[in-house]
């Protein structure tokens, strides 16, 4: 897309807004970022706002004038998100979002999803042909928001799989696992048969990325396209870590979405019609993953 690419990035300091902020730069954009709390990214503008106020958002809009929109921002936080009683505030106030960044001029707007929109789960996720039941508040809510988004000209919705790497919350299963291993400690699990779509997390900006500097609209999954066990996943790093004495797979029960057979993407839009290819992929991806956190284990010791 032609023209001054001056995009606003929401939620810009969390696990993804702070990859998408590297990427979006690297193409060429001047990044605008915004959150409750004060700017914690170099080289970007910051506004700081809370985007749950309609004055919140008349003021992020009105400052940062964007030609191109990424909605990051939601309750996101391990072990809250799915149930938490904030989503559909998130909902109406992306749907505000859309409205008035639309209304202000921006041409291009990308709202962030997830794969939890769909259900229920039992192989590849396609975006024109798959169910959306959601199970879960979050599902509900982000579903609501994305005909929101699709609605707007110049709007797409992608919905993210499983992304992973450094600087992914402490609480999810690839850092829960790494940061157990090399502290010595017994891994609990579940069986581990149920089959993800993992993603890392650079490969999934630059899948956000460029989405968002093409022209397709519309639903979009944002994955690797590669399915896996999580009982292989869990496997990768004990072996790694020579510690697969220390994973107990079946030790714990899984309910809902975690005990979903398998959710997985059809990338066939992504790479079809945008010809996209992750950079990184999978074994570098999960390699990079295991020296950042054995480098945080180490920088902890006393």
């Amino acid at each position: 897309m032609a023209g001054v690419k001056r995009v606003l990035v929401t939620g810009a300091s969390g696990f993804l807004g702070r990859a998408c902020v590297a990427a979006l730069r690297a193409r060429g954009f001047t990044v605008h970022g915004t959150g409750r709390g004060p700017q914690t990214i170099p080289e970007i503008v910051w506004h700081q706002a809370d985007l749950l106020t309609e004055a919140g958002r008349a003021q992020v809009i009105a400052a940062s004038r964007p030609s191109h929109l990424v909605h990051l921002a939601w309750e996101a936080r391990p072990g809250l998100y799915r149930d938490s009683p904030d989503n559909p505030a998130w909902a109406a106030a992306s749907l505000d979002l859309a409205a008035r960044a639309a209304a202000s001029g921006t041409v291009r707007l990308l709202g962030i999803g997830t794969c939890f929109e769909y259900g229920p789960f039992d192989g590849n996720c396609v975006e024109a042909t798959s169910p959306c039941f959601p199970e879960t508040a979050y599902g509900k809510a982000k579903l609501a928001a994305s005909a929101g988004f699709a609605a707007v000209p110049g709007g797409a919705w992608g919905r993210v799989f499983f992304p992973f790497g450094p600087g992914e919350p402490a609480a999810r299963l690839i850092p829960a696992l790494i940061r157990s291993l090399l502290a010595g400690e017994a891994f609990p699990c579940s069986h581990g048969e149920q089959i993800r779509d993992f993603i890392y997390i650079d490969d999934l900006a630059a899948a956000i990325t460029t989405l968002l500097d093409s022209d397709l609209t519309g639903m979009v999954n944002l994955g690797s396209g590669e399915p896996r066990r999580l009982r292989d996943i869990i496997g990768w790093f004990s072996h790694k870590l020579n510690s697969e004495h220390l994973v107990h797979f079946g030790a714990r029960a899984v309910t809902g979405a975690d005990a979903a057979p398998t959710i997985t993407a059809d990338m066939s839009r992504l790479h079809a019609e945008l010809g996209f290819t992750a950079p990184i992929g999978w074994t570098l991806g999960a390699e990079r993953t295991l020296a950042w956190w054995r480098r945080k284990f180490e920088e902890a010791q006393p």
